[in-house]
């Protein structure tokens, strides 16, 4: 395999950071990958690197994605919106494309899938396959976990109390909340707060649904059972593979989730698939 390069791409409101890693041999196709946010995209990073090196392996190019004022991109989370994000993803993927010369598939994490899905949804021509790892399917209930968090934090210090009603009423205002060292503006926030997978059209779609389930044959959580029907009832093409593994977005210390990375190349392994 080629060596990794990093890179940086020009984005709307500056340069986005991506790792590329080059398909070994003739590439069956391309994948840009979409992370979670604050936290989550960290603990998953040295995950999602591995998967990246195995399926270049198996012959796919992979671009590697930080929006706009995360990880290594230029800006800082304060000024980031999810505007500028869907922008960030068309950047990377016109200069996927121009690599390959292969149409993209949107790889999600968590966050990601849901931006990875309203993507796909906003350029139905452009995006038709999407591979969703733990896809997170209502943006106002993420949100509203995320908060938790601060309130949390409040109480273990000894901190005057808020609530994720308070916190929501700040954003509401246009200002910001400080969560765990992240601060998170409120066009990003309120924007996260209205997406949720029930208001995509993805009635076009080839959807690789990979969720963690607790024990191997248990089935995938009723929200997550009930979005998918609504998928597949718009006519979406959704192939749900459950894995059983550690829950890597939310570890503090590193693990390793053999049995995800191990599914996620069965869905890859015979380049036909992509036609």
């Amino acid at each position: 395999m080629a060596g990794v390069t990093p890179l940086f791409i020009p984005g709307t409101a500056g340069r986005v950071f991506t790792l590329y890693f080059p398909a070994t041999g003739k590439a069956h196709g391309a994948l840009l990958y979409l992370p979670p946010l604050t936290e989550e995209m960290n603990r998953c990073r040295a995950l999602v690197s591995a998967q990246a090196r195995a399926l270049s392996k198996l012959g796919y190019a992979v671009l590697l994605l930080d929006y706009y004022g995360t990880g290594d991109s230029e800006g800082e989370l304060k000024n980031a919106t999810w505007e500028i994000w869907h922008q960030d993803v068309g950047a990377a993927a016109i200069w996927l494309e121009q690599q390959t010369n292969l149409p993209v598939i949107l790889w999600g994490c968590r966050l990601g899938a849901l931006l990875a899905a309203q993507a796909a949804s906003l350029a139905p021509e452009r995006f038709k396959h999407l591979l969703l790892w733990q896809p997170v399917i209502d943006g106002k209930l993420f949100l509203t976990q995320f908060l938790r968090l601060r309130v949390a934090a409040l109480m273990d210090q000894g901190l005057p109390p808020e609530t994720t009603d308070q916190m929501r009423a700040q954003f509401a205002s246009g200002g910001s909340v400080a969560i765990s060292g992240y601060e998170l503006p409120a066009a990003l926030a309120n924007a996260i707060d209205i997406t949720r997978f029930s208001d995509l059209s993805l009635a076009h779609a080839r959807i690789d649904w990979l969720e963690n389930v607790a024990e191997p044959g248990k089935p995938i959580t009723p929200g997550s059972q009930k979005t998918v029907s609504a998928l597949q009832s718009q006519g979406a093409q959704v192939n749900v593979r459950p894995f059983t593994a550690p829950p890597i977005w939310q570890l503090h210390e590193r693990d390793e989730a053999p049995g995800l990375i191990a599914e996620t190349c069965a869905l890859f392994i015979d380049p036909k698939r992509m036609n």
